[in-house]
């Protein structure tokens, strides 16, 4: 019963390994996209640390990067994800929401912008969701469970080409 199902009530360690499998982002793996957007912010963050005003985009950036650089978006061996690793991952991704709810009130951005934003904020929404309902599912069967974490990795890198593009809309 616990094998077929992890996260049963009968499992005495509700855990589950989840194998990531290579997938191509914009014909480059997700690392080496990740660390391109990671040098170019490294560079927009070493001008703006001068400015008297500094440029709250750039700023709070650094506290959204985090949910995006988690070893298994980025490792291509198996992964182990039990209720403590999800609660974390929904801790962080709520944190996150609530950094970018607080550039909506504090900067003035376009209407795109601003539209790029809340879209943002609203996939993010919907990462909660996910992350939520496989960590309160309990008969998930080992296959639906795999389709389920891959549903949430692609979603993950989804989630960094939607901020991604809004960081660069608004500082470049």
């Amino acid at each position: 019963m616990t094998w077929f199902y992890p996260y049963s009530p009968f499992s005495i360690k509700k855990s589950y390994v989840y194998h990531p499998s290579k997938i191509l982002y914009r014909g480059k793996s997700y690392e080496a996209i990740l660390s391109e957007f990671k040098e170019s912010y490294k560079k927009d963050l070493n001008a703006d640390i001068d400015n008297e005003y500094p440029n709250l985009t750039i700023n709070r950036t650094q506290y959204v990067l985090p949910i995006f650089e988690q070893d298994w978006l980025i490792r291509k061996d198996s992964i182990p994800f039990d209720a403590m690793k999800l609660n974390r991952m929904l801790l962080d991704v709520k944190q996150v929401r609530e950094v970018l709810l607080e550039l909506v009130v504090q900067v003035d951005y376009t209407s795109e912008e601003g539209g790029y934003l809340v879209n943002n904020i609203e996939t993010l929404l919907s990462l909660e969701d996910s992350i939520t309902q496989l960590k309160n599912e309990n008969y998930m069967s080992r296959q639906e469970l795999k389709n389920q974490f891959h549903n949430l990795y692609v979603e993950y890198i989804h989630n960094f080409d939607i901020f991604v593009t809004f960081y660069e809309r608004v500082h470049h």
